[in-house]
This record gives C-alpha cells, structure tokens and sequence, in this order.
C-alpha cells in the first residue's frame, strides 16, 4: 500500500500536513533542509493550482448557466415571433410574408396511411356460443379513423361476404348458423376509403365439443 495517496486532493493535504513536521528537524529523519524547502515549495505550488482549477470549473459552471439561460430566453422569444409570423401570414393570407421573412411555410397536411395488415389473430367462443375474434393492427387507432371490415365465407360458400365492420381490432360474429363445420374470414383495414393491405385468410373450425381449431392461409395472389 503507497503511503503517499494517489488522490490529488488527499497527496496535497499529505504533505501540507508533513512538510511542517519535517521542516523541524529533517537531519533526524535523513533529509536536507534543501530538500524540505524544495517540497514544501512544490506543495504550496499544487495547493495553489488546484485553487486555481476549482475557480476556473466553477466559473465554467456559471458560465455554462448564463449561456443556456441565455440560449432558452433567445429561443422562447424568437419562437414566439415566428409563431405571430406564422398567424399573420395565415390570418391575412398571404404567403408572401413568408418570404419576407425567410422562413418555411407550413408543410401541407400529409394525409395518415391506411392502418396496417392484421395479423396474430386469436379465437374464442363466448358464453353466448359465437365466435370472438381479435387481432394486431399497426396505425389503426379508432380515434384516428381508423375501422375494419370483416368479411367471411361459410362451408359450403363460394364468396365471400361482408358480415361488419369495427373500430375497434376486435369483433364478435354472433350469426354462424347451426351445424357449421368451419368459417373463413378476410379482414381489411380503412382510413377513410383508403385500404390497407388484407389479413392472410384464416379458418376457424369448429371440433367435438364446441372445441376451437384455428388454422391460417394466405390468401390466393
């Protein structure tokens, strides 16, 4: 273990602490009276850059405060221009003021994407004997206008048909006619009339027991 400690602060209180003892009688402990007076000259030199070094940081820090409050009051003041800028050029309309004061109009509204293709699908029967289906769906919140239209084809069919539609990536169909073997189901995303891609058909089929056996097929290209 060093005696001298290898932090800057704690070596610099080190010997400020022994430079005064050793200064007393250095022959009885193997020193020069040169040799005292060199270190203690050393650590009055390191006590005062590390002075120094503490002034400079803090008055970097405050610098640092200064020039982001400086900074956040430019930047709240300029935006607040710019946002009258803005209302002046659309309350009078005219683009030109834009122009005038260098800044970007306004982007045009880009219209939302049709929500995405529904996939992970999941089956149950409800205590009512229907079928609830539910299912994933990226950009597809109702309150964005989003909705989903279900369609289905029974055994025995050669099209499908629509049976509802939903805002929400969950549906209930209630009208399977008794003795059904299997259903297949279609189900499609809109914004609007904008249409998203189609779900890979999937089929629900219907075992011993009011059992459930889902199986997926992609639909025909």
């Amino acid at each position: 273990m060093s005696t001298v400690p290898r932090k800057d602060l704690e070596t610099i209180q080190f010997f400020e602490l022994h430079v005064p003892v050793w200064t007393g009688t250095p022959a009885a402990i193997g020193l020069t009276p040169a040799q005292v007076t060199a270190l203690d000259t050393l650590t009055k030199a390191a006590r005062n850059t590390y002075t120094a070094q503490q002034n400079a940081k803090n008055a970097a820090k405050a610098a640092t405060v200064n020039f982001q409050s400086a900074i956040a009051a430019l930047r709240n003041n300029g935006a607040d221009l710019v946002k009258l800028i803005r209302a002046f050029a659309q309350t009078t309309n005219n683009p030109n003021v834009y122009a005038l004061a260098q800044i970007n109009p306004p982007a045009p509204p880009t219209p939302r994407p049709a929500p995405g293709q529904p996939t992970d699908f999941t089956v149950a029967l409800t205590t009512e004997g229907a079928i609830s289906l539910r299912w994933k769906a990226a950009n597809a919140s109702a309150s964005s206008g989003a909705f989903f239209n279900i369609r289905r084809k029974l055994a025995g069919q050669n099209a499908f048909e629509i049976i509802g539609n939903t805002g929400s990536k969950s549906f209930v169909d209630d009208t399977i006619p008794l003795g059904t073997t299997h259903a297949t189901y279609i189900i499609q995303g809109y914004r609007g009339t904008t249409a998203g891609e189609a779900s890979d058909q999937f089929v629900v089929q219907f075992g011993v027991g009011n059992g459930l056996n889902v199986s997926l097929y992609k639909l025909a290209a």
